[in-house]
């Protein structure tokens, strides 16, 4: 299966559609000889260490992903939603200055943070953990050969202590930038600048969105140049209340809904009805992406199950949960550096009209921003899809 639309498909079949999948990948686990780790890598050091986030905790070489490239798993200091410190885990990678990409300029090799769409909020969903890390970073290949060094976090909470703080985008953000600070560390060989752009996808278009609006602030030591956002998270009102009766509504809800009450003491039961609970529970353990060929079977009857009958009030406008969509929302700041918005017309889980709503946000409070939508494309491709104009887009501001 094509690794643009691996990250969703679990999210938009059927059981039979699920059980079809399991038939045609592969289970994804630490076993695997592809992307052999060590769980202890990822254990929080009995200390954190103090001063600026982005410190490296430990790394390790990972397979190099193409030839003249090369790849490390690395555990890096970032700050908690709440602004406590945490370690994050990710991957970084680089093009070798032997290669075709040739030597670093003078002033370093500048820096492309990857951030994931939805995997899942358990550590097994952690991209640096599952057997294929490679295939979904979209563009790896575009940006190494263009001489660019990559990093792709984790987030907080998968693959490390603690629950993954689901579209909180404070928290997105911080891992997303940390990791630029990160790779200026352990890239061996390589000079790193300290000029950086963002690229997300779906829940990683809301994290570099919110990464473009804390970067000055957050990270002054570094220089934010750019910011591309496929089939961004934005809206997060609108996007719910256009996909809680779906297929992917169920999951995706069904993850928000684990993450907020575990971290914030929402009770579940003041939004979903009580004969579901148990199952939106085990829905939270099982992953989109990472999961085994029993999961991939049990998710697609869950989605069944759930879909259209899990929510006993919306809780989109029910409080407290209605605070955590205001707060998460993109575009209630501008974003101080240009902004590309890539969007496929045929997305049934970000829709069309959510973008169009949200770039027309940041428009009126002077970002400077740039939609681009693609013919045909639906969600699960529109990663891949935006790579051909991600590319240019960040050699202009690069350059």
């Amino acid at each position: 299966m094509n690794s643009a639309v691996r990250p969703y498909a679990r999210l938009v079949g059927t059981a039979l559609a699920a059980a079809l999948l399991a038939t045609t990948l592969g289970a994804c686990s630490s076993t695997s000889n592809a992307n052999p780790y060590d769980p202890a890598f990822y254990a929080t050091p009995s200390t954190i260490p103090a001063g600026i986030p982005g410190q490296v905790v430990r790394f390790e070489t990972m397979a190099a992903p193409f030839p003249d490239s090369q790849a490390w798993r690395v555990l890096y200091t970032s700050t908690s939603y709440d602004g406590s410190p945490i370690v994050v885990s990710g991957m970084v990678f680089a093009p070798t200055d032997d290669g075709p990409a040739g030597e670093a300029p003078a002033g370093g090799r500048p820096v492309v943070s990857w951030a994931h769409p939805t995997t899942g909020i358990v550590d097994a969903c952690a991209p640096s953990r599952i057997d294929d890390p490679y295939g979904d970073v979209q563009g790896l290949q575009e940006f190494l050969a263009k001489g660019w060094v990559v990093t792709a976090t984790d987030y907080q909470g998968l693959g490390t202590d603690g629950m993954h703080p689901y579209l909180v985008g404070s928290s997105e953000a911080r891992g997303t930038i940390d990791i630029v600070r990160a790779a200026r560390a352990i890239v061996s060989g390589v000079k790193v600048s300290n000029r950086y752009a963002v690229f997300g996808h779906s829940q990683g278009g809301q994290a570099v969105l919110f990464a473009g609006q804390m970067a000055k602030s957050y990270a002054p030591d570094l220089n934010l140049v750019a910011v591309a956002a496929a089939a961004p998270a934005g809206l997060l009102t609108e996007l719910f209340n256009a996909d809680k009766d779906t297929a992917a509504g169920a999951v995706l809800g069904s993850y928000a809904v684990e993450s907020w009450s575990t971290l914030f003491g929402y009770d579940v039961g003041t939004v979903v009805h009580s004969n579901f609970e148990r199952r939106v529970e085990a829905v939270s353990n099982k992953c989109v992406v990472g999961g085994s060929k029993l999961s991939d079977i049990e998710l697609g009857i869950d989605d069944l199950i759930l879909r259209g009958r899990m929510w006993s009030s919306d809780p989109a406008t029910t409080p407290p949960w209605s605070g955590q969509f205001d707060v998460n929302t993109a575009a209630k700041v501008p974003i101080p550096v240009p902004v590309l918005v890539t969007q496929g017309t045929d997305d049934k889980i970000v829709r069309p009209w959510s973008t169009v709503q949200l770039v027309q946000d940041y428009t009126d409070n002077g970002t400077t921003i740039t939609e681009t939508q693609m013919a045909g494309v639906d969600h699960m491709k529109a990663g891949h899809a935006s790579v051909p104009y991600v590319v240019p887009f960040f050699a202009t501001q690069f350059s």
